[in-house]
């Protein structure tokens, strides 16, 4: 899916789970260089952040956590004085965060920030890592929680056992005594 926003000078096109069509459609809409279409072609594992002719070329693998998974989500970032292009597998929560910060900045007139697309290119960056950090913190948080109830399990079943036992050896004890 092709999405485009365009704010105060900026022009953001973000391809959400394209298909290689609208891959090529936007390559040739912004005439990107051979070397970045090469580069997106690759798939590359490696996270590659290139600086060539005015242009950034970024490939990240950003781990997503937020679905209990260790998924990995790829995203391609292209960038210049005029443009920056976002191709990514999977709905992002940090690119959605920053299409609504885009947003209510129209809508208010606050001070976004970006002026430019490599402004907008670092903005993302942090918003991408932030969102990362935040997602360890709510599974580092949920883990916790799982250690206390597991904790909590084991005490209350040491509890258990340990009445039980006491329980058959007075058993055991009363048996005895009547025979």
């Amino acid at each position: 899916m092709i999405s485009k926003y365009k704010h105060k000078g900026l022009n953001w096109v973000d391809l959400e789970s394209p298909t290689e069509e609208e891959i090529t459609y936007i390559l040739e809409e912004y005439t990107i260089p051979v070397f970045i279409k090469d580069e997106i072609s690759l798939k590359s594992k490696e996270d590659i952040i290139k600086l060539d002719n005015g242009y950034i070329f970024a490939h990240l693998n950003l781990p997503d956590y937020s679905q209990g998974g260790n998924n990995s989500n790829r995203l391609i970032i292209v960038t210049n004085d005029n443009f920056i292009v976002l191709i990514h597998d999977e709905p992002m929560d940090a690119i959605g965060e920053l299409s609504k910060e885009m947003e209510l900045d129209t809508i208010t007139e606050e001070k976004f920030g970006a002026n430019n697309n490599r402004l907008l290119f670092a903005h993302l960056l942090k918003s991408l890592y932030t969102n990362t950090q935040k997602q360890l913190l709510e599974r580092e948080a949920r883990i916790n929680h799982l250690q206390n109830i597991i904790t909590l399990n084991i005490k209350k079943s040491k509890s258990i056992i340990l009445y039980l036992a006491f329980s058959l050896l007075v058993a055991i004890i009363l048996i005895i005594i009547c025979l």
